[in-house]
């Protein structure tokens, strides 16, 4: 039984920074969770945040909205203060369930390690339907011929993304092997249609690190890519979106992925993080090949629209 004093009203105008201190006070050094709420909260696209009271105390915050990229499902973020048992989860989300702009699956993200929001989600059946690894590669350098014999195949051609920054038809062949694997790997939480242009703004951001970038070429079609970024952290990049046009092609990506590694431990870089989807067999092939460290989990849960009161 929900205890009726848990009293929740909508925050139509939220004090952004008060709500920062909340949230650090109530999630600590966990800063994912605190930018993953203040996404929401910030972002043009919300729909609605509300706040659970006991008595007159503030518990409990949820906020949700939509994304332009991925507008098949509603995002939300949801942190209470500690407590025993799921009375504040659940008003919180009967509240957002009761708005008419809420568009079905509803999408939310946690560490593994949140226990209870996780217990929470299972038993008001939300399901799992992807796992995010976020772990961290210890650069040293990669006898690439030697595990990689196909290294000097002669009918294999390796160019970095500044060498084919001219060539209009290498360009276009990168964009639509790019954008038909990350719409695989996102069936869950479809694509929206997007332009030619959007697409290559993606790829070609101000972070991509062109010159350790890489494709691989076999009769003047791209078989691989792997692509590199530089990080907020000092001595550290960040591994890109990577993918092959077939199945077989899998040690390419591995190849150039080495690749990028010599390219690190040259520059004098310590550390390449990585966001590796459960959903996509690329990355997951790479966390697999390479030592990354362990790292804990992203949980991705999903609620459709049937049974959805609480």
């Amino acid at each position: 039984m929900i205890r009726s004093y848990y009293r929740v009203k909508p925050n139509i105008s939220p004090n952004v920074e008060a709500l920062k201190e909340v949230l650090s006070k109530w999630l600590g050094d966990d800063t994912f969770s605190q930018q993953y709420f203040l996404r929401g909260l910030n972002t043009k696209h919300r729909l609605c945040t509300y706040e659970a009271y006991e008595s007159e105390k503030l518990v409990g915050l949820i906020t949700a909205w939509n994304s332009e990229f991925h507008p098949y499902c509603t995002y939300f973020a949801m942190v209470t203060e500690a407590h025993m048992g799921y009375e504040i989860e659940t008003v919180l989300v009967n509240a957002l369930l009761n708005v008419e702009k809420i568009k079905f699956p509803l999408q939310t993200s946690i560490w593994e390690s949140s226990y209870r929001l996780k217990s929470f989600y299972e038993q008001s059946e939300f399901l799992e339907v992807r796992r995010t690894y976020m772990p961290s590669l210890m650069v040293s350098k990669v006898d690439i011929e030697g595990i990689f014999p196909e290294f000097n195949q002669q009918d294999i051609y390796i160019k970095d993304m500044k060498s084919i920054g001219n060539q209009q038809e290498l360009i276009i062949q990168l964009i639509n092997l790019v954008k038909k694997n990350y719409e695989v790997s996102h069936t869950i939480n479809p694509v929206s249609v997007q332009s030619f242009e959007t697409w290559k703004k993606l790829i070609f951001n101000k972070d991509l690190i062109e010159d350790g970038s890489y494709i691989v070429l076999k009769d003047n079609e791209i078989h691989a890519y792997s692509l590199l970024h530089y990080s907020n952290t000092p001595n550290k990049l960040d591994f890109g979106w990577r993918g092959t046009k077939n199945n077989n092609d899998m040690r390419l990506m591995l190849m150039l992925t080495a690749l990028q590694i010599n390219y690190a431990e040259k520059k004098g870089i310590h550390t390449i993080e990585a966001e590796v989807d459960s959903t996509d067999k690329f990355s997951i092939e790479m966390l697999k090949f390479f030592p990354f460290s362990p790292t804990p989990s992203l949980l991705t849960f999903q609620k459709l629209p049937q049974d959805v009161q609480l």
